[in-house]
């Protein structure tokens, strides 16, 4: 009787997801810090809206 193999291999959807962006780790200050433990949702969304909102107004 022949078995087939159920397990390794490369696997439809599995692994990490690709995405488009660049990961930066940074170090907050301690008023950063307060300010993004208030922050519901994702906060890299809110970081990357300030970032774009503090260039416009320059």
């Amino acid at each position: 009787m022949e078995q087939s193999k159920n397990w390794g291999g490369k696997r439809e959807g599995s692994g990490r997801k690709k995405i488009r962006a660049k990961y930066y780790g940074f170090a907050a200050t301690p008023e950063v810090h307060a300010i993004l433990e208030t922050v519901t949702g994702s906060k890299t969304d809110f970081i990357n809206q300030c970032i774009i909102k503090a260039t416009q107004n320059s």
